[in-house]
């Protein structure tokens, strides 16, 4: 990575730092103005921007219990930021409204700050716009991994039962499945996977920490539970074999990291990696039709190995940056760039590949760089 464009991360980091800074530093002067606690002010603002919820939802937004936001509740009422009112459709229910000043309250608060983010962001081009909103989506979906991982460490025996997930291994039949679709979210770590022709099932995994999984037809979700500690989850480690006699689709993203997958003795019909996705090392077999590869949202240091002849198109944009194609650097002139291999155009069979919003590091290997050279398409 360049210099320049390390240099600048740093930056980024520190004014994210400063952000945070600045904002608990006007959280802190709102409810002082307000007479308010800081736990109070954020159930206000989740009721100025919903108008109304239940006691059960404001709780869940706000990760508060069901005794603490009862107590919440009952202090934004005497302050006059809050009214309980029974649920016209269920009288069962009741529902937290708000007030003249909770929206006073929240118009200070989010919307200005909402309208000063607003102005920035209009001066920017559209490629720049998508950019920050996929690293902003990919850290935020980081954050939520954790947050939920450190606050649920007991279900996870739960969790493992209700998805058949027996003590570290987990499987599903392959009976009536004519298409496989593996999708890794929520922070897996150490993970490889490849294609296993002795299997009998459509997949078979062995996990460290058992994860969550769900099954749906050809599909299976895998979601690794974070433990307790912070960034414990990186120490387990997950191996997924899959069943190669049906093709399959593969996503992965939400804090991916380490992994490690070799698709060659399989056929692959798409591939997409995406928020936050770090050091993901891909071997791709020979292609089959046209097969489209996503990567975005964050993703970084992600490696392709495609078998030499493979036709290949590859286009840059929306940020992306670090890209070495067949040992050639590329660079998104005036925000994309596209390159193929000779005759991807009349290819029956060829890879499709997209980097984009903000995605960096990415490295795209053949075999042999002479034999298959890129031009611009």
């Amino acid at each position: 990575m360049a210099e320049n464009t390390n240099e600048l991360i740093d930056e980024v980091g520190g004014e994210l730092g400063e952000l945070r800074r600045a904002a608990d530093r006007l959280d802190e002067a709102v409810a002082t103005q307000f007479g308010v606690n800081r736990t109070d002010l954020r159930c206000l603002g989740i009721l100025y921007r919903r108008g109304r919820v239940t006691a059960g939802e404001l709780a869940e937004a706000s990760g508060l219990t069901p005794g603490a936001i009862t107590t919440a509740l009952d202090r934004m009422e005497r302050g006059g930021f809050a009214n309980r009112v029974p649920d016209p459709t269920d009288r069962r229910r009741v529902l937290v409204t708000s007030t003249a000043a909770t929206r006073d309250l929240g118009a200070r608060l989010y919307g200005e700050v909402e309208l000063a983010g607003r102005a920035q962001l209009e001066q920017l081009t559209p490629d720049h716009v998508e950019v920050i909103r996929d690293y902003l989506r990919g850290i935020r979906h980081f954050y939520e991994g954790l947050v939920e991982g450190m606050q649920s460490p007991a279900r996870e025996a739960d969790a493992a039962q209700d998805s058949g997930v027996a003590g570290s291994d987990a499987s599903a039949p392959l009976a009536g499945v004519s298409l496989g679709r593996l999708e890794l979210i929520k922070g897996a770590a150490k993970v490889t996977i490849r294609g296993d022709a002795t299997l009998h099932e459509l997949y078979r995994g062995h996990f460290d920490t058992p994860p969550e999984i769900k099954v749906d037809g050809g599909t299976v979700t895998i979601g690794q539970k974070r433990r307790f500690l912070p960034f414990d989850w990186r120490g387990a480690k997950s191996e997924v074999r899959l069943n190669p006699a049906v093709p399959w689709e593969i996503v992965l993203k939400g804090g991916m990291w380490k992994l490690s997958a070799d698709f060659r003795d399989m056929e692959l019909r798409y591939l997409e990696v995406d928020s936050g996705a770090s050091d993901v090392e891909v071997w791709l077999p020979a292609p089959a039709g046209a097969v489209s590869i996503r990567v975005s949202g964050g993703a970084s240091k992600v490696r392709l190995h495609r078998p030499a002849g493979a036709a290949l198109r590859a286009e840059v944009s929306g940020g992306a940056s670090q890209l070495v194609l067949d040992g050639h650097a590329q660079h998104a002139a005036s925000g994309r760039s596209r390159v193929e291999t000779p005759g991807f155009a009349s290819a029956t069979d060829g890879y499709d590949v997209r980097f984009s919003g903000g995605a960096s590091q990415l490295v795209v290997d053949v075999v042999s760089s002479s034999s298959s050279p890129l031009r611009p398409a």
